[in-house]
């Protein structure tokens, strides 16, 4: 049977990172959600946008995992709203992966402490909402160690509380805190 985000009871549902030296069964043992299948699951699901953020974006992560390339260039063309919040460095090694599909619905962001100091991260959250409806939140970067090596936890919340993280985005670029920055230009430099 087919999970669905819409729990019976919208709880908060446990996702994990399973490193291999685990076995791969711990998953269902503890009735806990793969951290990359609920990132491509709420890109697949979005009717409006999507929102990721992670401090570290492995520039393979989006070379190499085609499922989740798939999954974002798939939104693009149903014309969601994608906003990608990393560093720097994160945002260099991920911005050629999408910048031929619909470039005005693509907007990056990094934390502006990030944009006027590259050393500083500015923000170490991470999190992928989905039409302020679920929300990942968790500690797994976009990065090989973060997506299938590391012991990596989080939730998905629904609801209530997802709609209260997306608020919170939408007022950490308000008051600045979060500044987008130019794809083109990035791209260019990487």
């Amino acid at each position: 049977m087919r999970k669905s985000f819409e729990n019976k009871k919208n709880e908060p549902e446990l996702v994990i990172t399973i490193p291999s030296i685990c076995p791969p069964e711990l998953a269902h043992k503890f009735r806990a959600r793969i951290t990359l299948g609920v990132i491509i699951q709420l890109i697949a699901r979005s009717t409006e946008y999507v929102v990721i953020g992670a401090p570290f974006i492995q520039k393979a992560i989006s070379e190499d995992n085609q499922d989740f390339v798939r999954s974002l260039k798939s939104a693009l063309r149903r014309g969601i709203h994608l906003h990608i919040i990393s560093t720097d460095v994160g945002l260099k090694g991920f911005i050629n992966s999408l910048c031929d599909e619909n470039q005005k619905n693509i907007h990056f962001f990094q934390p502006k402490r990030n944009v006027e100091d590259t050393n500083q991260l500015g923000s170490h959250a991470k999190f992928c909402i989905a039409d302020g409806k679920h929300v990942y939140i968790g500690s797994a970067n976009l990065t090989d160690p973060g997506l299938y090596g590391n012991l990596e936890m989080g939730v998905l919340v629904h609801g209530k509380v997802a709609n209260q993280v997306s608020e919170f985005w939408n007022y950490l670029v308000d008051i600045g805190f979060f500044v987008e920055v130019d794809h083109q230009e990035n791209k260019n430099n990487s």
